[in-house]
């Protein structure tokens, strides 16, 4: 255990759990006078509900987005051949996009023409590191899906970024980059790399929204026009965080909320 963690265990052992949340989640204390014992209460309540409160307000005066299942979204776009064919290759490289998940029924409808997608890009290549978050356990296949992609769109380049360097490969068409998320840094260096005019970004990374977020920041600007950036397995407690963040974001552009087997999926479309 580092000695950051002991020190932080020992504050919390001493003095509770409520000194702590007020030494670090300074944004959520309340400015009123009062011992840490009460200020620390009313800290974590406001982590708590800020954003499913900030989602109630938005909406009072407009429409929720709509929550579409993934095969209601998929029958919009009549591509069944698509479908079944990167169901196909997704299982064929052992990724879970499929059998787990459904979003089989997302990407393969997106573009009826795969052969004019020219970049894809994806992060998160499925670590089977057990000591990393967001691993795909021991039996995970590392980058099965961007195998997949690559299949998948016949004439295109695909892009891949992982947190584990030692996952990172090179094969025909495929390109992969160590990457931390989180860092704005660190994407923009990445981003830079690919080049602009990207036809579909996908976040299978950390799967949390503030890491989200910062992918949307640093990569919209090199999305290609009626290109897609795509954020995988959000889970339904969010919901109210991606509310919020729709009522940003949809003012400019095209977006989608999907209901897939066991979570959302959040969908922008560029359209200029």
């Amino acid at each position: 255990m580092t000695t950051k963690k002991i020190s932080i265990l020992w504050l919390i052992i001493r003095n509770g759990i409520e000194k702590y949340l007020v030494k670090n989640f300074k944004i959520f204390v309340p400015s009123s006078a009062g011992n840490y014992r009460i200020l620390g209460y009313h800290t974590l309540i406001g982590i708590k509900k800020i954003f499913p409160l900030l989602s109630e307000l938005i909406y009072l005066k407009t429409r929720r987005p709509k929550t579409l299942s993934a095969i209601t979204f998929s029958k919009r776009f009549k591509n069944k051949d698509n479908i079944k064919k990167i169901k196909k290759l997704f299982n064929k490289y052992r990724s879970d996009k499929s059998k787990i998940h459904n979003y089989h029924l997302i990407y393969g409808s997106l573009f009826k023409e795969t052969n004019n997608i020219k970049k894809v890009f994806e992060i998160g290549l499925g670590t089977n590191n057990e000591n990393l978050i967001s691993n795909m356990s021991s039996d995970g296949k590392p980058g099965a899906s961007v195998r997949a992609f690559r299949d998948f769109y016949g004439k295109s380049q695909i892009y891949g970024a992982d947190i584990d360097e030692e996952i990172l490969f090179q094969e025909n068409r495929i390109k992969t980059f160590h990457l931390d998320q989180t860092n704005l840094k660190s994407l923009n260096k990445v981003f830079k790399k690919i080049g602009g005019n990207i036809d579909l970004i996908i976040d299978d990374g950390l799967h949390a929204s503030y890491a989200n977020v910062t992918v949307i920041i640093a990569g919209l600007k090199y999305l290609k026009n009626k290109g897609y950036l795509i954020i995988e397995d959000i889970s339904p407690v969010t919901k109210p965080i991606w509310e919020v963040i729709d009522n940003i974001i949809k003012t400019n552009y095209r977006t989608y909320f999907i209901k897939t087997k066991s979570s959302y999926v959040y969908i922008i479309q560029k359209s200029l």
